[in-house]
Protein backbone atom coordinates (compact mmCIF):
# COMPACT_ATOMS: atom_id res chain seq x y z
CA UNK A 1 0.00 0.00 0.00
CA UNK A 2 1.38 3.38 -1.01
CA UNK A 3 1.24 6.25 1.42
CA UNK A 4 0.26 9.69 0.25
CA UNK A 5 2.93 12.30 0.75
CA UNK A 6 2.06 15.96 0.78
CA UNK A 7 3.84 18.14 -1.75
CA UNK A 8 3.26 21.17 0.51
CA UNK A 9 5.94 21.71 3.20
CA UNK A 10 4.76 21.20 6.81
CA UNK A 11 5.66 24.77 7.82
CA UNK A 12 3.30 26.09 5.13
CA UNK A 13 0.27 23.97 6.02
CA UNK A 14 0.81 24.68 9.71
CA UNK A 15 -0.21 28.28 8.95
CA UNK A 16 -3.74 27.28 7.87
CA UNK A 17 -6.45 26.67 10.46
CA UNK A 18 -10.22 26.82 10.76
CA UNK A 19 -9.91 29.08 13.81
CA UNK A 20 -7.73 31.48 11.94
CA UNK A 21 -10.08 31.35 8.95
CA UNK A 22 -12.91 32.20 11.38
CA UNK A 23 -11.08 35.35 12.48
CA UNK A 24 -10.23 36.12 8.84
CA UNK A 25 -13.91 35.72 7.94
CA UNK A 26 -15.06 37.87 10.89
CA UNK A 27 -12.66 40.71 10.02
CA UNK A 28 -13.68 40.35 6.39
CA UNK A 29 -17.35 40.49 7.38
CA UNK A 30 -16.87 43.75 9.28
CA UNK A 31 -14.87 45.27 6.42
CA UNK A 32 -17.38 43.81 3.96
CA UNK A 33 -20.38 45.35 5.71
CA UNK A 34 -18.66 48.72 5.71
CA UNK A 35 -17.82 48.20 2.03
CA UNK A 36 -21.42 47.33 1.15
CA UNK A 37 -22.66 50.48 2.89
CA UNK A 38 -20.02 52.52 1.07
CA UNK A 39 -20.95 50.89 -2.25
CA UNK A 40 -24.57 51.87 -1.70
CA UNK A 41 -23.53 55.48 -1.08
CA UNK A 42 -21.37 55.49 -4.21
CA UNK A 43 -24.13 53.84 -6.26
CA UNK A 44 -26.57 56.56 -5.18
CA UNK A 45 -24.13 59.19 -6.43
CA UNK A 46 -23.59 57.57 -9.84
CA UNK A 47 -25.70 58.69 -12.80
CA UNK A 48 -27.07 55.24 -13.72
CA UNK A 49 -27.24 51.60 -12.58
CA UNK A 50 -25.48 49.89 -15.48
CA UNK A 51 -22.85 47.14 -15.51
CA UNK A 52 -20.15 49.81 -16.07
CA UNK A 53 -21.18 52.02 -13.13
CA UNK A 54 -21.79 48.95 -10.97
CA UNK A 55 -18.25 47.77 -11.76
CA UNK A 56 -16.85 51.20 -10.90
CA UNK A 57 -18.58 51.14 -7.51
CA UNK A 58 -17.25 47.65 -6.75
CA UNK A 59 -13.65 48.56 -7.67
CA UNK A 60 -13.66 51.82 -5.68
CA UNK A 61 -15.03 50.06 -2.62
CA UNK A 62 -12.47 47.29 -2.99
CA UNK A 63 -9.63 49.83 -2.62
CA UNK A 64 -11.11 50.90 0.72
CA UNK A 65 -11.47 47.24 1.68
CA UNK A 66 -7.84 46.44 0.82
CA UNK A 67 -6.48 49.11 3.15
CA UNK A 68 -8.86 48.38 6.04
CA UNK A 69 -8.40 44.63 5.69
CA UNK A 70 -4.59 44.81 5.68
CA UNK A 71 -4.49 46.66 8.98
CA UNK A 72 -7.17 44.55 10.67
CA UNK A 73 -5.95 41.17 9.37
CA UNK A 74 -2.45 42.02 10.59
CA UNK A 75 -3.70 42.75 14.06
CA UNK A 76 -6.56 40.32 14.68
CA UNK A 77 -6.18 37.34 12.34
CA UNK A 78 -2.51 36.69 11.82
CA UNK A 79 -1.24 38.59 14.88
CA UNK A 80 1.82 39.86 13.06
CA UNK A 81 3.25 43.19 14.17
CA UNK A 82 3.22 46.02 11.66
CA UNK A 83 6.67 47.43 11.05
CA UNK A 84 7.98 50.11 8.76
CA UNK A 85 9.89 47.43 6.83
CA UNK A 86 6.72 45.59 5.76
CA UNK A 87 6.69 47.07 2.27
CA UNK A 88 7.19 43.70 0.58
CA UNK A 89 4.46 42.12 2.69
CA UNK A 90 2.09 44.98 1.89
CA UNK A 91 2.86 44.72 -1.83
CA UNK A 92 2.14 40.97 -1.74
CA UNK A 93 -1.08 41.70 0.16
CA UNK A 94 -2.08 44.16 -2.57
CA UNK A 95 -1.41 41.49 -5.24
CA UNK A 96 -3.52 38.95 -3.33
CA UNK A 97 -6.22 41.58 -2.86
CA UNK A 98 -6.22 42.37 -6.56
CA UNK A 99 -6.65 38.67 -7.33
CA UNK A 100 -9.52 38.69 -4.85
CA UNK A 101 -10.93 41.87 -6.42
CA UNK A 102 -10.98 40.31 -9.88
CA UNK A 103 -12.56 37.13 -8.51
CA UNK A 104 -15.14 39.17 -6.57
CA UNK A 105 -15.90 41.42 -9.54
CA UNK A 106 -16.38 38.52 -11.95
CA UNK A 107 -18.46 36.54 -9.47
CA UNK A 108 -20.58 39.62 -8.67
CA UNK A 109 -21.33 40.11 -12.36
CA UNK A 110 -22.22 36.42 -12.74
CA UNK A 111 -24.42 36.39 -9.62
CA UNK A 112 -26.21 39.60 -10.56
CA UNK A 113 -26.62 39.32 -14.32
CA UNK A 114 -26.29 35.61 -15.17
CA UNK A 115 -27.92 33.90 -12.19
CA UNK A 116 -30.94 36.19 -11.98
CA UNK A 117 -30.24 37.91 -8.66
CA UNK A 118 -31.89 41.03 -10.13
CA UNK A 119 -35.23 39.22 -10.36
CA UNK A 120 -35.01 37.90 -6.81
CA UNK A 121 -33.69 40.91 -4.85
CA UNK A 122 -34.70 43.92 -6.97
CA UNK A 123 -33.01 47.10 -5.76
CA UNK A 124 -30.83 45.14 -3.36
CA UNK A 125 -29.46 42.91 -6.12
CA UNK A 126 -26.21 44.85 -6.48
CA UNK A 127 -25.38 44.55 -2.81
CA UNK A 128 -26.53 40.94 -2.57
CA UNK A 129 -24.46 39.91 -5.59
CA UNK A 130 -21.42 41.76 -4.23
CA UNK A 131 -21.81 40.17 -0.77
CA UNK A 132 -22.17 36.65 -2.21
CA UNK A 133 -19.15 37.18 -4.44
CA UNK A 134 -17.02 38.53 -1.59
CA UNK A 135 -17.87 35.58 0.66
CA UNK A 136 -17.14 33.14 -2.17
CA UNK A 137 -13.75 34.66 -2.94
CA UNK A 138 -12.75 34.78 0.75
CA UNK A 139 -11.64 31.14 0.66
CA UNK A 140 -9.13 31.97 -2.07
CA UNK A 141 -7.88 35.15 -0.42
CA UNK A 142 -7.54 33.57 3.03
CA UNK A 143 -5.42 30.76 1.64
CA UNK A 144 -3.19 33.11 -0.34
CA UNK A 145 -2.79 35.50 2.60
CA UNK A 146 -1.96 32.72 5.05
CA UNK A 147 0.57 31.12 2.71
CA UNK A 148 2.12 34.14 1.01
CA UNK A 149 1.59 37.30 3.05
CA UNK A 150 1.34 36.71 6.78
CA UNK A 151 3.28 33.46 7.13
CA UNK A 152 5.97 33.80 9.76
CA UNK A 153 9.24 32.40 8.46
Amino acid sequence: MLSKQSTVPANVTAGLSFGQYGRFFLVGTVVGLLAIALRELIAAALPADTPLFYSISVVVVYVFGILASYVLQHRFTFEVSLTKSDRRRFMTFICVSLIGAVATWLLALVFRYELGVDQVFGQLSGSMAFAAAAVSSSILTYTLNALLVFRVS
